[in-house]
């Protein structure tokens, strides 16, 4: 056979051969793209909607509580002690007679005696005591300051007051003056003349007493 006869399939042979290597490139190139992009496929479903990682979030602020079943509470508490209380004196002053300051007085004396202080020897006690009770008394009857001015003082208004009988104020003047002597002096009287002073200060509670005919 001739030897030009062998040219065309030697001249063919590139181009076959460029023609290979192309689709070669071709499905290297795309079968690389597929499995670049085959790891994006088999993320599970939903990971789209996750959020980015923040910060801690801060939980909303707690509501406060309501005053007001507090001061409702306290304004019943209150008014139940104030009903309560007026309830207590409503009845208490239904039964409770009004004390005189004379039988207020004559009670005081009685107490007074029953210590028995002269028989013990507390001479001076027993006339602070009477003391005590009859200027107290004063205050009540005639709402004099008898309790905060010294005898000298006490005398002297009651000198020039109608309240009492010149014999009564005559009695009062003795009364304290004796007081002070056992209080001040420290003078031990007999036991017969603090019953004596007993007995007249009693006496001058009736005499100046309104209610006089009422007394024991």
């Amino acid at each position: 056979m001739p030897a030009h006869s062998h040219l065309p399939l030697a001249g063919s042979f590139p181009l076959v051969q460029r023609v290979t290597i192309a689709l070669c490139l071709v499905f290297g190139f795309s079968s690389l793209g597929r499995s670049q992009d085959a790891p994006s496929s088999s993320r599970p479903a939903g990971t789209d909607a996750l959020r980015d990682i923040t910060g801690i979030e801060e939980a909303p602020p707690t509501p406060g509580r309501p005053w007001w079943p507090y001061g409702l509470a306290i304004a019943i508490a209150m008014t139940a002690s104030l009903l309560l209380a007026g309830w207590k004196y409503y009845w208490s002053s239904l039964g409770e007679t009004k004390e005189t300051p004379s039988a207020w007085a004559l009670a005081e004396m009685r107490g007074v005696d029953a210590l028995n202080l002269p028989e013990s020897g507390q001479i001076e006690q027993f006339h602070r005591l009477y003391s005590e009770v009859i200027r107290h008394y004063l205050e009540k009857r005639f709402h004099l300051g008898a309790s905060r001015q010294t005898t000298p003082e006490f005398l002297q208004t009651m000198g020039a007051s109608p309240l009492l009988t010149p014999l009564q104020r005559t009695a009062l003047k003795d009364f304290l003056e004796r007081c002070d002597l056992a209080k001040f002096a420290q003078v031990q009287f007999p036991v017969e003349e603090c019953r004596s002073l007993s007995q007249s200060a009693q006496l001058f509670v009736i005499q100046t007493s309104p209610d006089s005919l009422a007394l024991p």
